[in-house]
């Protein structure tokens, strides 16, 4: 599980200098902004996404759109010399010179790279004071266990986060699928909030271990939709910090009527319980 660039520098004013000297060699790389260019800055990539590479270029490009609409002049000339579909960084800053407004001043590539310059130092300052924030990039650890009765899934979900943080349980939503006459299915949400839950910390982390047991309907399948029926499918999001680490275990017992599948796509995790054709009734 990977910390914050705080917790390995300790230092805000370190990491700043960090982020800015990357900020700067990006304006200056060759090419356009692309993954595989962002991909060569780690100090970028972990503060923008914990470490996770799409993540952070999405995080970064979604910024840079912000500075160049809703900030100020150095901010837009700072975004622009970087996201500005040309090669070089002279041609992406005369670029920035043409896109900003006219005023009467001036103009030419020196002219926006003094405002880029400082662009790119309020850039730093917002990222750095982000991760101060937040704190918690790439901090929060899903473990999932899987178990089982004849009648029902036992869930067991432990929950790594940062200690001194605000957190909030996966939100777990649930449904039971019913193919008599037309598949249908029927949601329910299960708020974790509520439930007891066994709470351990140390000093940098604190785990939190919720357990649930959800009946499994019946299979009913006529045979008509699809050959591996699907009997109950769950659902898990993180409400306030991406799931960056998902681990899991299936511990039902070697005889148990069903097969689980498990999916996931960036925040959500998606496990399905399935009735095998020789175990439809």
């Amino acid at each position: 599980m990977e910390g914050t660039l705080l917790d390995d520098t300790g230092d805000p004013v370190a990491l700043r200098r960090e982020v800015h000297r990357e900020l700067v060699a990006l304006r200056g790389a060759h090419g356009r902004l692309t993954v595989q260019k962002f991909n060569q800055y780690p100090v970028l990539r972990r503060i923008c996404g914990g470490g996770d590479l799409l993540d952070a270029f999405l995080m970064f490009e979604r910024e840079l759109r912000r500075y160049q609409t809703s900030a100020g002049r150095d901010e837009a000339a700072a975004a622009i010399s970087i996201v500005a579909p040309a090669e070089t960084v002279l041609d992406r800053l005369e670029y920035a010179v043409s896109a900003l407004p006219q005023d009467g001043e001036l103009r030419d590539q020196r002219t926006a790279r003094r405002w880029s310059d400082a662009g790119l130092r309020t850039m730093a300052d917002e990222l750095t004071y982000m991760a101060e924030v937040q704190g918690r990039l790439g901090q929060e650890l899903i473990n999932i266990e899987v178990g089982g009765t004849d009648r029902a899934l036992i869930l067991t979900i432990e929950q790594l986060t940062t200690t001194g943080l605000p957190s909030k349980a996966p939100l777990v939503r649930v449904w039971h699928y019913d193919d008599r006459d037309e598949p249908t299915e029927r949601e329910a949400k299960v708020d974790l909030e509520v439930l007891e839950t066994l709470i351990v910390s140390t000093d940098t982390h604190t785990m939190r271990r919720y357990h649930l047991e959800i009946e499994i309907p019946k299979s009913e399948h006529t045979g008509r939709s699809q050959d591996e029926p699907r009997l109950l499918g769950l659902s898990m999001e993180g409400r306030d910090a991406p799931m960056r680490s998902i681990s899991y275990a299936a511990r039902t017992p070697m005889n148990w009527p069903y097969q689980t599948r498990l999916t996931t796509y960036r925040t959500i995790v998606l496990i399905e319980v399935i009735a095998p054709t020789d175990h439809i009734t």
